[in-house]
Protein backbone atom coordinates (compact mmCIF):
# COMPACT_ATOMS: atom_id res chain seq x y z
CA UNK A 1 0.00 0.00 0.00
CA UNK A 2 2.86 2.34 0.81
CA UNK A 3 4.34 1.89 -2.67
CA UNK A 4 0.96 2.53 -4.28
CA UNK A 5 0.48 5.79 -2.36
CA UNK A 6 4.01 6.79 -3.34
CA UNK A 7 3.12 6.31 -7.01
CA UNK A 8 0.02 8.46 -6.58
CA UNK A 9 2.12 11.20 -4.99
CA UNK A 10 4.60 11.10 -7.86
CA UNK A 11 1.74 11.44 -10.39
CA UNK A 12 0.42 14.44 -8.50
CA UNK A 13 3.89 16.03 -8.54
CA UNK A 14 4.16 15.47 -12.28
CA UNK A 15 0.75 17.07 -12.71
CA UNK A 16 1.86 20.13 -10.76
CA UNK A 17 5.07 20.37 -12.79
CA UNK A 18 2.99 20.39 -15.97
CA UNK A 19 1.11 23.46 -14.76
CA UNK A 20 4.16 25.32 -13.52
CA UNK A 21 4.42 27.31 -16.74
CA UNK A 22 0.94 28.68 -16.14
CA UNK A 23 2.04 30.41 -12.97
CA UNK A 24 4.92 32.36 -14.53
CA UNK A 25 4.51 36.09 -15.11
CA UNK A 26 4.98 35.78 -18.87
CA UNK A 27 4.68 32.75 -21.09
CA UNK A 28 5.74 33.67 -24.64
CA UNK A 29 4.12 30.50 -26.02
CA UNK A 30 0.70 32.19 -25.75
CA UNK A 31 1.44 35.20 -28.02
CA UNK A 32 1.40 35.03 -31.81
CA UNK A 33 3.54 38.03 -32.81
CA UNK A 34 6.35 40.18 -31.50
CA UNK A 35 8.55 43.12 -32.48
CA UNK A 36 11.81 44.35 -31.04
CA UNK A 37 12.17 47.91 -29.76
CA UNK A 38 14.78 50.17 -31.29
CA UNK A 39 15.78 52.22 -28.26
CA UNK A 40 19.13 53.57 -29.45
CA UNK A 41 18.00 57.17 -28.84
CA UNK A 42 16.44 56.33 -25.47
CA UNK A 43 18.64 56.43 -22.41
CA UNK A 44 18.08 56.08 -18.69
CA UNK A 45 17.01 53.34 -16.31
CA UNK A 46 13.38 53.59 -15.27
CA UNK A 47 12.79 56.80 -17.23
CA UNK A 48 9.76 56.99 -19.49
CA UNK A 49 9.87 56.67 -23.26
CA UNK A 50 7.21 56.38 -25.92
CA UNK A 51 6.47 54.69 -29.22
CA UNK A 52 3.45 55.06 -31.51
CA UNK A 53 1.22 52.11 -32.41
CA UNK A 54 0.48 52.58 -36.10
CA UNK A 55 -2.34 50.82 -38.00
CA UNK A 56 -0.01 49.65 -40.79
CA UNK A 57 2.04 47.69 -38.22
CA UNK A 58 -0.64 46.60 -35.72
CA UNK A 59 -3.75 46.70 -37.89
CA UNK A 60 -5.21 43.36 -36.79
CA UNK A 61 -6.40 43.97 -33.23
CA UNK A 62 -7.88 40.72 -31.86
CA UNK A 63 -8.33 41.41 -28.14
CA UNK A 64 -11.89 42.18 -26.99
CA UNK A 65 -10.47 45.20 -25.20
CA UNK A 66 -8.10 46.79 -27.75
CA UNK A 67 -4.45 46.36 -26.77
CA UNK A 68 -5.24 44.37 -23.61
CA UNK A 69 -2.94 41.66 -24.98
CA UNK A 70 0.14 43.87 -25.29
CA UNK A 71 3.11 42.80 -23.18
CA UNK A 72 6.48 44.50 -23.07
CA UNK A 73 9.20 42.14 -21.84
CA UNK A 74 12.96 42.26 -21.51
CA UNK A 75 15.35 39.67 -22.90
CA UNK A 76 15.19 38.13 -19.41
CA UNK A 77 11.40 37.61 -19.80
CA UNK A 78 10.60 40.30 -17.21
CA UNK A 79 7.48 42.38 -17.83
CA UNK A 80 7.85 46.16 -18.22
CA UNK A 81 5.00 48.50 -17.15
CA UNK A 82 3.26 50.45 -19.91
CA UNK A 83 0.23 52.60 -20.60
CA UNK A 84 -1.47 53.74 -23.80
CA UNK A 85 -2.35 57.42 -24.23
CA UNK A 86 -4.78 58.52 -26.95
CA UNK A 87 -3.57 61.77 -28.50
CA UNK A 88 -6.97 63.44 -28.33
CA UNK A 89 -7.29 67.23 -28.50
CA UNK A 90 -7.86 68.92 -25.17
CA UNK A 91 -10.78 71.30 -25.39
CA UNK A 92 -10.84 74.36 -23.17
CA UNK A 93 -14.03 76.41 -23.28
CA UNK A 94 -14.57 79.61 -21.32
CA UNK A 95 -17.73 81.68 -21.51
CA UNK A 96 -17.11 85.43 -21.37
CA UNK A 97 -19.61 87.89 -19.98
CA UNK A 98 -20.95 90.24 -22.64
CA UNK A 99 -23.63 92.93 -22.72
CA UNK A 100 -26.13 92.77 -25.56
CA UNK A 101 -26.75 96.20 -27.09
CA UNK A 102 -28.49 97.83 -30.04
CA UNK A 103 -30.77 94.98 -31.07
CA UNK A 104 -32.41 96.52 -34.15
CA UNK A 105 -33.22 96.14 -37.85
CA UNK A 106 -31.37 97.58 -40.79
CA UNK A 107 -32.99 99.34 -43.73
CA UNK A 108 -33.20 96.08 -45.70
CA UNK A 109 -34.72 94.09 -42.83
CA UNK A 110 -31.57 92.49 -41.39
CA UNK A 111 -31.24 91.94 -37.65
CA UNK A 112 -28.35 93.91 -36.17
CA UNK A 113 -27.04 93.09 -32.70
CA UNK A 114 -23.99 94.43 -30.87
CA UNK A 115 -22.09 92.84 -27.96
CA UNK A 116 -19.73 94.53 -25.50
CA UNK A 117 -17.32 92.07 -23.84
CA UNK A 118 -16.69 92.84 -20.17
CA UNK A 119 -13.31 91.11 -19.84
CA UNK A 120 -10.31 92.84 -21.36
CA UNK A 121 -8.06 91.85 -22.92
CA UNK A 122 -9.98 88.83 -24.20
CA UNK A 123 -9.73 86.67 -27.28
CA UNK A 124 -12.96 85.18 -28.59
CA UNK A 125 -13.74 82.76 -31.40
CA UNK A 126 -17.33 81.54 -30.99
CA UNK A 127 -20.83 82.83 -30.30
CA UNK A 128 -24.07 80.98 -29.66
CA UNK A 129 -27.43 82.58 -30.37
CA UNK A 130 -30.22 81.71 -27.94
CA UNK A 131 -33.70 81.82 -29.44
CA UNK A 132 -37.01 80.06 -28.68
CA UNK A 133 -37.83 79.99 -32.40
CA UNK A 134 -38.08 76.73 -34.35
CA UNK A 135 -38.09 75.81 -38.02
CA UNK A 136 -35.80 78.54 -39.33
CA UNK A 137 -32.63 79.08 -41.29
CA UNK A 138 -30.58 82.28 -41.36
CA UNK A 139 -27.25 83.44 -42.71
CA UNK A 140 -25.15 85.31 -40.14
CA UNK A 141 -22.18 87.65 -40.44
CA UNK A 142 -19.87 88.18 -37.47
CA UNK A 143 -18.04 91.49 -37.18
CA UNK A 144 -15.53 92.98 -34.74
CA UNK A 145 -14.59 96.53 -33.82
CA UNK A 146 -12.14 98.20 -31.43
CA UNK A 147 -14.42 101.20 -30.86
CA UNK A 148 -17.92 100.13 -31.90
CA UNK A 149 -17.80 102.33 -35.01
CA UNK A 150 -15.41 100.80 -37.54
CA UNK A 151 -16.35 97.18 -38.16
CA UNK A 152 -14.25 94.35 -39.59
CA UNK A 153 -15.83 91.16 -40.97
CA UNK A 154 -14.68 88.10 -39.00
CA UNK A 155 -16.94 85.63 -40.82
CA UNK A 156 -19.40 86.29 -43.60
CA UNK A 157 -20.86 82.83 -44.32
CA UNK A 158 -22.05 81.67 -40.90
CA UNK A 159 -25.43 80.00 -40.67
CA UNK A 160 -27.86 79.07 -37.92
CA UNK A 161 -30.85 76.79 -38.33
CA UNK A 162 -33.49 74.66 -36.63
CA UNK A 163 -34.98 72.04 -38.91
CA UNK A 164 -37.46 69.33 -38.00
CA UNK A 165 -38.35 67.13 -40.95
CA UNK A 166 -38.60 63.82 -39.19
CA UNK A 167 -35.19 64.30 -37.54
CA UNK A 168 -34.53 67.46 -35.56
CA UNK A 169 -31.38 69.38 -36.46
CA UNK A 170 -30.45 72.41 -34.36
CA UNK A 171 -27.39 74.57 -34.98
CA UNK A 172 -27.02 78.06 -33.49
CA UNK A 173 -23.28 78.21 -32.78
CA UNK A 174 -20.90 80.10 -35.05
CA UNK A 175 -17.13 79.88 -34.93
CA UNK A 176 -14.70 82.39 -36.42
CA UNK A 177 -10.97 83.15 -36.34
CA UNK A 178 -9.79 84.18 -32.90
CA UNK A 179 -10.11 87.92 -32.38
CA UNK A 180 -9.38 90.38 -29.57
CA UNK A 181 -12.03 93.01 -30.39
CA UNK A 182 -14.01 94.19 -27.40
CA UNK A 183 -17.02 94.95 -29.61
CA UNK A 184 -18.71 92.23 -31.62
CA UNK A 185 -21.70 92.48 -33.92
CA UNK A 186 -24.02 89.98 -35.59
CA UNK A 187 -25.84 90.72 -38.83
CA UNK A 188 -28.62 88.21 -39.48
CA UNK A 189 -30.22 88.05 -42.92
CA UNK A 190 -33.95 87.43 -42.59
CA UNK A 191 -34.99 87.54 -46.26
CA UNK A 192 -38.77 87.48 -46.46
CA UNK A 193 -39.12 85.86 -43.01
CA UNK A 194 -39.83 87.61 -39.74
CA UNK A 195 -36.80 88.49 -37.57
CA UNK A 196 -35.89 85.88 -34.97
CA UNK A 197 -36.70 86.48 -31.33
CA UNK A 198 -33.28 86.58 -29.65
CA UNK A 199 -33.18 86.19 -25.87
CA UNK A 200 -29.41 86.01 -25.40
CA UNK A 201 -26.06 85.60 -27.13
CA UNK A 202 -23.23 83.71 -25.43
CA UNK A 203 -19.60 84.51 -26.22
CA UNK A 204 -16.85 81.89 -25.90
CA UNK A 205 -13.12 81.59 -25.92
CA UNK A 206 -12.30 78.08 -27.10
CA UNK A 207 -8.83 76.56 -27.31
CA UNK A 208 -8.26 73.13 -28.75
CA UNK A 209 -4.86 71.49 -28.48
CA UNK A 210 -3.82 69.85 -31.71
CA UNK A 211 -4.89 66.23 -31.61
CA UNK A 212 -3.13 63.58 -33.67
CA UNK A 213 -5.20 61.30 -35.89
CA UNK A 214 -4.82 58.46 -38.36
CA UNK A 215 -7.10 57.42 -41.21
CA UNK A 216 -8.12 53.91 -42.22
CA UNK A 217 -9.55 53.46 -45.69
CA UNK A 218 -12.89 51.70 -46.06
CA UNK A 219 -14.36 49.77 -48.97
CA UNK A 220 -18.09 50.24 -49.53
CA UNK A 221 -20.49 47.67 -50.96
CA UNK A 222 -23.46 48.35 -53.18
CA UNK A 223 -26.17 50.18 -51.20
CA UNK A 224 -29.41 48.46 -50.25
CA UNK A 225 -32.82 50.10 -50.07
CA UNK A 226 -35.78 49.48 -47.79
CA UNK A 227 -38.72 51.29 -49.38
CA UNK A 228 -41.22 50.50 -46.62
CA UNK A 229 -38.93 51.90 -43.90
CA UNK A 230 -37.72 54.76 -46.14
CA UNK A 231 -34.12 53.78 -45.42
CA UNK A 232 -30.98 52.98 -47.36
CA UNK A 233 -27.95 51.15 -46.00
CA UNK A 234 -24.38 50.60 -47.05
CA UNK A 235 -21.83 48.12 -45.69
CA UNK A 236 -18.25 49.26 -45.12
CA UNK A 237 -15.23 47.01 -44.67
CA UNK A 238 -12.11 48.64 -43.22
CA UNK A 239 -8.63 47.83 -44.52
CA UNK A 240 -7.40 47.27 -40.94
CA UNK A 241 -8.85 46.40 -37.53
CA UNK A 242 -7.77 49.29 -35.33
CA UNK A 243 -9.65 51.55 -32.87
CA UNK A 244 -11.81 54.19 -34.61
CA UNK A 245 -13.58 57.22 -33.14
CA UNK A 246 -15.54 58.48 -36.14
CA UNK A 247 -16.64 57.64 -39.66
CA UNK A 248 -16.33 60.25 -42.40
CA UNK A 249 -18.69 60.10 -45.37
CA UNK A 250 -17.72 61.31 -48.83
CA UNK A 251 -20.45 62.49 -51.20
CA UNK A 252 -20.76 64.86 -54.12
CA UNK A 253 -24.29 65.85 -53.12
CA UNK A 254 -25.14 69.19 -51.54
CA UNK A 255 -28.05 70.68 -49.64
CA UNK A 256 -29.17 67.64 -47.68
CA UNK A 257 -29.49 66.34 -44.15
CA UNK A 258 -29.77 62.76 -42.96
CA UNK A 259 -29.86 60.94 -39.66
CA UNK A 260 -27.41 58.02 -39.84
CA UNK A 261 -27.27 54.96 -37.61
CA UNK A 262 -23.91 53.21 -37.29
CA UNK A 263 -23.97 49.45 -36.74
CA UNK A 264 -21.11 47.03 -36.12
CA UNK A 265 -20.95 43.32 -36.85
CA UNK A 266 -20.49 41.00 -33.89
CA UNK A 267 -18.72 37.62 -33.88
CA UNK A 268 -21.93 35.71 -34.64
CA UNK A 269 -22.67 37.91 -37.66
CA UNK A 270 -25.41 39.96 -36.00
CA UNK A 271 -25.52 43.72 -36.50
CA UNK A 272 -25.55 45.83 -33.34
CA UNK A 273 -26.42 49.51 -33.15
CA UNK A 274 -23.32 51.42 -32.03
CA UNK A 275 -23.90 55.14 -32.63
CA UNK A 276 -26.15 57.66 -34.32
CA UNK A 277 -25.48 61.07 -35.80
CA UNK A 278 -26.61 63.59 -38.38
CA UNK A 279 -24.81 64.53 -41.55
CA UNK A 280 -25.68 67.61 -43.56
CA UNK A 281 -24.37 69.95 -46.22
CA UNK A 282 -25.80 73.37 -47.02
CA UNK A 283 -24.15 75.15 -49.92
CA UNK A 284 -26.08 78.10 -51.33
CA UNK A 285 -25.17 81.69 -52.14
CA UNK A 286 -26.00 82.59 -48.54
CA UNK A 287 -25.23 79.38 -46.60
CA UNK A 288 -22.01 77.36 -46.35
CA UNK A 289 -22.05 74.77 -43.59
CA UNK A 290 -21.45 71.02 -43.57
CA UNK A 291 -20.97 68.10 -41.21
CA UNK A 292 -20.04 64.75 -42.76
CA UNK A 293 -18.45 62.95 -39.78
CA UNK A 294 -20.26 60.74 -37.30
CA UNK A 295 -18.62 60.51 -33.88
CA UNK A 296 -18.95 57.23 -32.01
CA UNK A 297 -17.55 55.40 -28.98
CA UNK A 298 -14.13 53.97 -29.79
CA UNK A 299 -14.35 50.53 -31.37
CA UNK A 300 -11.96 48.18 -33.18
CA UNK A 301 -13.82 46.19 -35.82
CA UNK A 302 -13.59 45.62 -39.55
CA UNK A 303 -17.25 45.70 -40.62
CA UNK A 304 -19.65 48.62 -40.29
CA UNK A 305 -23.12 49.29 -41.64
CA UNK A 306 -24.52 52.79 -42.15
CA UNK A 307 -28.31 53.13 -42.18
CA UNK A 308 -29.60 56.42 -43.63
CA UNK A 309 -33.06 57.69 -42.68
CA UNK A 310 -34.23 59.18 -45.97
CA UNK A 311 -37.91 59.84 -45.21
CA UNK A 312 -39.35 61.05 -48.53
CA UNK A 313 -36.02 62.29 -49.90
CA UNK A 314 -34.09 60.27 -52.48
CA UNK A 315 -31.26 58.08 -51.13
CA UNK A 316 -27.97 59.84 -50.56
CA UNK A 317 -25.20 58.94 -53.02
CA UNK A 318 -22.16 57.90 -50.96
CA UNK A 319 -18.84 57.73 -52.81
CA UNK A 320 -16.72 56.54 -49.90
CA UNK A 321 -16.42 56.05 -46.14
CA UNK A 322 -13.21 56.27 -44.12
CA UNK A 323 -12.52 55.78 -40.43
CA UNK A 324 -10.57 58.12 -38.18
CA UNK A 325 -9.00 57.51 -34.79
CA UNK A 326 -6.65 59.24 -32.40
CA UNK A 327 -3.04 58.07 -32.45
CA UNK A 328 -2.02 55.67 -29.69
CA UNK A 329 1.17 56.48 -27.78
CA UNK A 330 2.58 53.52 -25.88
CA UNK A 331 4.46 54.93 -22.86
CA UNK A 332 6.79 52.52 -21.07
CA UNK A 333 9.63 52.37 -18.56
CA UNK A 334 12.98 52.14 -20.26
CA UNK A 335 15.36 49.43 -19.01
CA UNK A 336 19.03 50.32 -19.36
CA UNK A 337 21.23 47.63 -20.88
CA UNK A 338 18.36 45.30 -21.78
CA UNK A 339 16.60 44.55 -25.02
CA UNK A 340 12.86 45.11 -25.08
CA UNK A 341 10.24 43.21 -27.04
CA UNK A 342 6.53 43.86 -27.62
CA UNK A 343 4.34 40.75 -27.78
CA UNK A 344 0.69 40.72 -28.92
CA UNK A 345 -1.88 38.43 -30.48
CA UNK A 346 -3.55 36.74 -27.52
CA UNK A 347 -7.34 37.34 -27.55
CA UNK A 348 -7.77 35.72 -24.11
CA UNK A 349 -5.25 37.97 -22.34
CA UNK A 350 -6.57 40.24 -19.59
CA UNK A 351 -5.80 43.94 -19.37
CA UNK A 352 -2.74 44.33 -17.07
CA UNK A 353 -2.79 46.89 -14.28
CA UNK A 354 0.32 49.02 -13.75
CA UNK A 355 1.02 52.04 -11.53
CA UNK A 356 2.20 54.47 -14.23
CA UNK A 357 -0.78 56.84 -14.35
CA UNK A 358 0.54 59.24 -11.70
CA UNK A 359 3.99 59.38 -13.25
CA UNK A 360 2.69 59.89 -16.80
CA UNK A 361 0.37 62.70 -15.68
CA UNK A 362 3.44 64.77 -14.74
CA UNK A 363 5.14 64.28 -18.11
CA UNK A 364 4.98 66.40 -21.24
CA UNK A 365 4.24 63.75 -23.82
CA UNK A 366 5.73 65.71 -26.70
CA UNK A 367 9.07 65.81 -24.87
CA UNK A 368 9.37 62.08 -24.24
CA UNK A 369 12.23 60.28 -26.02
CA UNK A 370 10.71 58.21 -28.82
CA UNK A 371 11.55 54.67 -29.84
CA UNK A 372 10.73 52.67 -32.96
CA UNK A 373 9.77 49.09 -33.75
CA UNK A 374 11.51 46.58 -35.90
CA UNK A 375 9.39 44.71 -38.43
CA UNK A 376 6.72 42.60 -36.65
CA UNK A 377 7.47 38.89 -36.75
CA UNK A 378 5.49 35.71 -36.08
CA UNK A 379 6.42 34.10 -32.78
CA UNK A 380 8.01 30.76 -33.63
CA UNK A 381 7.44 29.58 -30.07
CA UNK A 382 3.68 30.12 -30.25
CA UNK A 383 2.07 26.91 -29.02
CA UNK A 384 -1.31 27.38 -30.74
CA UNK A 385 -4.76 28.30 -29.51
CA UNK A 386 -5.09 25.14 -27.43
CA UNK A 387 -2.21 26.27 -25.23
CA UNK A 388 -4.39 29.18 -24.04
CA UNK A 389 -7.12 26.88 -22.72
CA UNK A 390 -7.30 26.04 -19.00
CA UNK A 391 -5.20 23.03 -17.98
CA UNK A 392 -8.30 20.91 -17.30
CA UNK A 393 -9.52 21.44 -20.89
CA UNK A 394 -6.13 20.82 -22.51
CA UNK A 395 -5.51 17.55 -20.66
CA UNK A 396 -8.98 16.11 -20.12
CA UNK A 397 -7.88 12.48 -20.53
CA UNK A 398 -4.90 12.89 -18.20
CA UNK A 399 -7.25 14.30 -15.58
CA UNK A 400 -9.60 11.35 -16.05
CA UNK A 401 -6.68 8.92 -15.60
CA UNK A 402 -5.50 10.67 -12.41
CA UNK A 403 -9.02 10.69 -10.95
CA UNK A 404 -9.53 7.03 -11.87
CA UNK A 405 -6.22 6.09 -10.28
CA UNK A 406 -7.12 8.02 -7.13
CA UNK A 407 -10.49 6.25 -6.87
CA UNK A 408 -8.82 2.89 -7.47
CA UNK A 409 -6.30 3.70 -4.76
CA UNK A 410 -9.05 4.54 -2.28
CA UNK A 411 -10.88 1.32 -3.10
CA UNK A 412 -7.67 -0.65 -2.65
CA UNK A 413 -6.98 1.00 0.73
CA UNK A 414 -10.52 0.29 1.87
CA UNK A 415 -10.22 -3.35 0.75
CA UNK A 416 -6.99 -3.78 2.76
CA UNK A 417 -8.69 -2.35 5.82
CA UNK A 418 -11.61 -4.76 5.50
CA UNK A 419 -9.21 -7.72 5.15
CA UNK A 420 -7.41 -6.74 8.34
CA UNK A 421 -10.70 -6.44 10.22
CA UNK A 422 -11.80 -9.93 9.08
CA UNK A 423 -8.46 -11.41 10.22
Amino acid sequence: MTKFLTYLLLCALLLLCGTAGLCSTFDERLWEKYAEFDTISVKGNGSLAGVYLEPHLFGEVTAKTPFADLRIVTDKKEEVPWQIISRRPEKLKEELQAQMRNLSRTEIGETWLELLIDKQPARVNAVEIITPETDFSRQVQVLGSPDGKNWNILRKDGVIFDINRGEKLHHTRITFPQASFRNLALKISNGDAQPLSITDVKVFQENDSQGQTYTIQGKTDKPEFNVSRKESSIDVRMNAVFPLDRLVIATTERNFQRTVEVQIKRDKGDWERWAQGTVFSFDTPTMHESQLAIDMPEVATRDFRLVFKNLDSPPLSVTGVNGEGYRKLLVFKQQAGQKLYLFWGNPLAQQPQYDLAGLIAKQKLDELPMANFSKPRPNTKFAGNNARLPFTERYKYLLYVVVTMAIAGLIFVQYRIFRRVEQ
